[in-house]
């Protein structure tokens, strides 16, 4: 069965280009053009996914969110910004927001952010404890202590701290290697092994840090 997404957004153009995109890849579509509508639309209707603009007419993002998690609606919500600024992302991840999407976007990132929160929101929750030891500069997982390198522990720090959120590879090395480094970028590739090694139960189908194909990598614990 197709899953339905609900995409809010007060611009036509980008409003039909999300459209149309999500279609051809086989998604059902539901659109809005206000806070109002929207908010009008998930009540009414079920819905698995939101892609939601944060400056709507007659009602904003964020008091739509705000009003559908007071009511109870839990359905995943993706927010739209065009402002990139950390406070104005944490007000919505704060208020409920499953993740962000920052305009202008490409929509192979959108549709990665897409297939990700899904995946997410639909699947079975993780059991294991996991926490990174900061004494010895390692991990403890399921009680268990995982000795790490340097640059394994400051790979993995960084992705804790984009816990759920698809990081792409250059963020991954621009945070942990440096923008001025000499490495070069398959070095996130191969510390990526050098951690799945370590961390995960069957490396060939990773179930901690997962791969956004095209785009880069997940946390999910």
């Amino acid at each position: 069965m197709k899953k339905k997404i609900l995409v809010v957004d007060d611009e036509p153009s980008i409003l039909e280009l999300i459209e149309y995109n999500l279609e051809s890849n086989d998604y059902q579509v539901s659109t809005a053009k206000d806070g109002q509508e929207a908010f009008d639309k998930v009540n009414e209707q079920t819905f698995d996914l939101m892609l939601l603009d944060q400056m709507l007419p007659k009602m904003s993002g964020i008091e739509v969110l705000k009003k559908m998690r007071k009511s109870g609606n839990l359905t995943p919500v993706i927010f739209l910004t065009a402002v990139d600024s950390e406070d104005n992302k944490i007000e919505g991840l704060v208020s409920g927001a499953d993740d962000y999407v920052t305009k202008p976007f490409s929509i192979k990132e959108l549709l990665a952010r897409i297939e990700v929160v899904l995946r997410r929101t639909s699947g079975e929750k993780k059991s294991k404890t996991f926490e990174l030891n900061t004494d010895v500069k390692g991990l403890i997982l399921d009680g268990k202590e995982i000795s790490l390198t340097k640059k394994e522990y400051e790979l993995l720090e960084f992705l804790i701290r984009n816990k759920g959120i698809v990081v792409s590879r250059e963020q991954i090395f621009d945070n942990v290697w440096g923008i001025n480094s000499n490495s070069q970028m398959r070095m996130v590739d191969i510390q990526i092994s050098h951690l799945r090694d370590k961390i995960e139960q069957d490396t060939k189908n990773p179930q901690i840090i997962k791969t956004v194909h095209g785009f880069g990598y997940i946390l999910e614990v």
